[in-house]
């Protein structure tokens, strides 16, 4: 185990990969516009012979472009519709009233047809963008929310968008337009205090993504020490400053202890930093500590709980020497909960603690099994082909990282877009054509980002099948000497270890290929040593 994974699951959960925005054509500044055809002064003979082009035709004939049939083709949208002037206070009556759907068509429609000017144009996009969300359309409605903020017309209307844009962040989102465009770009000096707060750690990020942490940190000394962003920001920093040394002082590990009890972050934020000092711990050599900062993560009751956090608990008591706890958090990792979970490490530990107990077959048998159940992506890896379209390697990359919230996000705008086929009817033509087009684009754009990652996570998973692969084979081969060595005369078997006894307060139960969430952590294996020892 290397700290490559804490830099990983911690930039995720600090939201530091986050897609470039895509650049954007420019219209070609040197063309310059086509003068107007000077106007005629006979008019044409029409054209008297059916086969004969007549002067009108003869440019179409010749290859020329058509001025008047491309004029055709790129007709102007039409005007938007005459709205009578109630027709906004009768859609607030109906938002109100607990009809979104009522209102959001007659909304859009007061919307099209008034000036960006009008006082009540800024409420108008507010209540369409709450309409939309109350639906279920939450994309939809970030993107108005976003107009908002980006256009800042109506400075009574801002706090509240801003406000509802930042509810929206705790679920899949778009992360251009909203942690980009809108909190890192916005003008700081007007925000609420907990808006700008949520602001000003957008901001420092950014910082942080381009190398700048002396901007960063400008940012972050304005939150308040009692918000959850100081937090947050705080563990951005360190993760930040982990990825720039070889060996992390024990200061950083103190830091990443202090927030892993900080209770202004969320669960999640605070099991991440218990992982860092878990993981800090491990590479130091203090496995003792590393075993302490693994129980210090505290998953919901009946959690099956994580497979690499099982794995790497069980490497840590391998590294101890407790062989049998880490053969029962191996059995753990049988549990149908983590079957499809990507786990080559966990047949290479299979077989050296095997192999360290010598039983040479077993441990034969957990290498080859590796092999065995990964021979479609080792074999795709040999033959380079498209390693996006490995469903395991696929799947291992979708599970953690800015891949998976690229994922999370594609599923959305295709779960939403199926949603808006449901107010076909009560949206009206112009609102659902308008909508329509809105997922298709964002959903064009969010696949993009999502192969982007994609490729470059599934080529990681990749090389850390090869390596496990390429271990295991070396396991293989010492094993085989292994079986054939001869004993020599005098040599004994290595005296059994003494059991723990029980407590009072503990039971024990015979294992029965039944798994029980509430009984993963416990499993212990009953296994004697038949290594020899050689006597002097």
């Amino acid at each position: 185990m290397t700290s490559r994974p804490l830099i990983v699951a911690a930039l995720a959960s600090a939201a530091l990969l986050v897609s470039p925005t895509a650049a954007r054509a420019a219209p070609d500044a040197g063309t310059l516009p086509m003068p107007p055809p000077p106007a005629a002064t006979a008019k044409a003979p029409a054209s008297t012979d059916a086969g004969t082009p007549g002067p009108t035709d003869a440019g179409t004939a010749a290859g020329t472009p058509a001025p008047a049939k491309a004029a055709v083709a790129e007709a102007p949208p039409p005007p938007p519709q005459k709205v009578p002037p109630e027709t906004f206070d009768n859609a607030l009556k109906a938002y109100f009233d607990g009809k979104p759907r009522d209102a959001a068509g007659p909304l859009y429609a007061w919307l099209q047809a008034t000036p960006r000017t009008d006082d009540n144009y800024a409420w108008g996009q507010y209540f369409l963008a709450k309409s939309l969300i109350d639906l279920g359309l939450t994309h939809a409605g970030a993107t108005y929310l976003a107009r908002i903020a980006r256009e800042r017309s109506n400075p009574n209307v801002l706090p509240r968008a801003l406000d509802a844009l930042k509810g929206l962040t705790d679920r899949p989102h778009d992360e251009v337009m909203i942690d980009e465009q809108v909190f890192g770009a916005l003008d700081l000096g007007f925000l609420p205090d907990e808006t700008g707060a949520y602001a000003h750690y957008q901001q420092g990020l950014v910082d942080l993504r381009v190398g700048n942490e002396r901007w960063a940190n400008t940012h972050f000394s304005k939150l308040p020490e009692t918000s959850a962003e100081a937090s947050r920001a705080k563990f951005a920093l360190l993760v930040t400053r982990l990825k720039q040394v070889k060996d992390p002082p024990e200061e950083m590990v103190k830091d990443f202890l202090g927030l892993s009890e900080d209770e202004k972050l969320t669960r999640e934020a605070r099991n991440e930093a218990a992982l860092a000092v878990a993981r800090l711990r491990y590479e130091k050599k203090d496995f003792t500590g590393a075993l302490e900062a693994y129980g210090k993560v505290k998953l919901p009751e009946l959690d099956p709980g994580r497979a690499s956090l099982y794995l790497e608990e069980a490497w840590t008591r391998y590294k101890l020497g407790d062989l049998r706890a880490s053969l029962g958090i191996l059995t753990t990792l049988d549990a149908p909960s983590f079957r499809d979970e990507f786990m080559p490490d966990k047949y290479l530990l299979r077989a050296l603690i095997f192999r360290d107990l010598c039983h040479y077959l077993p441990a034969k048998r957990a290498a080859k099994e590796l092999t065995r159940r990964y021979a479609d992506s080792l074999e795709s890896v040999r033959n380079r082909e498209d390693l996006s379209q490995d469903a395991r390697l696929r799947r291992a990359a979708n599970a953690h990282g800015g891949t998976q919230r690229a994922a999370k996000f594609v599923s959305l705008l295709d779960l939403e877009g199926e949603r808006l086929g449901r107010y076909a009817g009560s949206f009206g033509d112009r609102l659902f054509g308008h909508l329509t087009r809105l997922y298709d684009l964002s959903h064009a754009e969010a696949v993009r980002v999502y192969d982007a990652r994609l490729q470059e996570a599934v080529r990681l998973e990749a090389d850390t099948l090869l390596r496990a692969a390429e271990q295991v084979r070396l396991m293989e081969y010492e094993v085989g000497l292994k079986l054939y060595e001869r004993v020599k005369k005098g040599a004994q078997v290595v005296a059994a270890e003494e059991e723990e006894l029980l407590s009072p307060a503990q039971v024990a139960f015979k294992f029965d290929n039944e798994y029980w969430n509430d009984e993963l952590k416990s499993y212990r294996v009953r296994i004697e040593s038949r290594c020899i020892e050689e006597t002097p």
